[in-house]
């Protein structure tokens, strides 16, 4: 695995995280248990301090990084494909689509979805339960009843998945 120490600040990795073979996580990074980092994804905690909480999804190639404050992600989040993260703080049970951004200051409180592609400037603040869209991201509405499902189900998802490849025990590389 590619985790490396940087200025004195070692990754903390709880027990039952899966981290896979190709992402990189360095310097002050805390991940809380039953998380998972997948492919390719890139948490730089050489600035500032990147918090995942328990249970979230941090999805193949995102890249999570920060100024001096840090970046929080809180519990059962799924973090899309692609989605670029950047010294920003997300509550607990959202969904960033994929390729979605997330700037400087920007605050996402509970329950929300992210839509994929959507652009969320610096120093924005949505409140819980609201679909955000667009480029800047804005609300296009409040989430209720059966349009919650997948923001709260979707880390179980990831949760199964990586009982998956935990069970593979390793993974083997074809070779040419």
């Amino acid at each position: 695995m590619n985790i490396y120490s940087f200025n004195g600040k070692t990754p903390e990795i709880a027990e039952g995280v899966f981290i896979a073979p190709t992402a990189c996580i360095i310097g002050d990074v805390t991940i809380e248990e039953g998380s998972s980092i997948w492919f390719g994804a890139v948490l730089r905690g050489d600035v500032g301090p990147i918090r995942i909480g328990k249970h979230t999804s941090i999805q193949d190639n995102c890249v999570i990084h920060m100024t001096v404050a840090g970046t929080y992600i809180g519990d059962h989040n799924t973090i899309g494909h692609g989605a670029i993260l950047h010294d920003c703080s997300i509550g607990h049970h959202n969904v960033v689509g994929m390729n979605a951004v997330i700037l400087d200051g920007a605050v996402i409180e509970d329950e929300c979805v992210i839509a994929a592609g959507c652009v969320v400037a610096g120093g924005s603040r949505f409140p819980s339960r609201r679909l955000i869209a667009g480029m800047p991201g804005q609300m296009k509405k409040e989430l209720s009843g059966s349009s919650l499902w997948w923001v709260q189900e979707s880390s179980k998802e990831y949760t199964k998945l990586v009982k998956q490849y935990d069970a593979s025990h390793k993974f083997t590389k074809l070779e040419e």
